[in-house]
This record gives structure tokens, sequence and C-alpha cells, in this order.
């Protein structure tokens, strides 16, 4: 009976054994579980902040592009003008050739007739 006492008392040590070294991986792994956990949560955290950065940039691009979009504009508009100023300096040039050109007429015929 002693050595049945004795086995049982062995095997409870054991079981008692079992359990506590199961235990003590049982913390240790919810230690590393809240320490993935905590990562994780860094990790949305750092994702979150991204993802703000990126909408921010997309706006400032937005804005880049409308400013880009309304410069364009007023530079097309401003080429218009000056190209029309330059159309009508053209024809101004012109006229004043071809009144030039029939006044040295004028004046050739005026010579011609004054020395005859």
């Amino acid at each position: 009976m002693d050595k049945q006492m004795a086995h049982m008392e062995d095997m409870l040590s054991q079981l008692i054994t079992m359990v506590g070294s199961m235990r003590t991986e049982q913390t240790e792994m919810k230690e590393k579980l809240t320490g993935i956990e905590n990562e994780q949560a860094e990790m949305k955290e750092r994702l979150t902040g991204i993802e703000n950065e990126q909408s921010a940039m997309k706006k400032d691009l937005n804005t880049l592009k409308e400013d880009q979009w309304t410069m364009k504009t007023e530079s097309d508009r401003r080429h218009r003008e000056i190209m029309d100023e330059f159309k009508i300096l053209r024809a101004d040039q012109d006229h004043i050739w071809n009144k030039t050109v029939h006044n040295e007429r004028d004046i050739a015929q005026l010579k011609y007739q004054v020395s005859n």
C-alpha cells in the first residue's frame, strides 16, 4: 500500500509539475500574444498615419493641378491677346507701307511734272 501511495504521490507530483509547466507556457504565450497585439496596434496607427499623409498629398496634388490649369488658361488667353495685337500691328505696317509706296509714286510723278 505504501508503494501504491508513493506511486500515486509520484503521479500526482508529476501531474502538478505538468500543470505548472503548462501554466507557465500558457502565461508566456499570453505575454507573446499581448506583444503581438501591441505591435499590430502600432502598425495600425502607422498605417493610419500613412493613409492620412497620402490623403494630404492627393489634396496637394489636386491643388497643384488646379493651379496649373488656371495658369495654362491664363497663359493661353494672354497668348491670344498678344497674337491679336501682332495682327493689328501687321495690318498697320502693311497700311503704312502701302501709303508710303503711294506717296513715293505721287512724289515721283510730281517731280516728273515739275521737271518737264
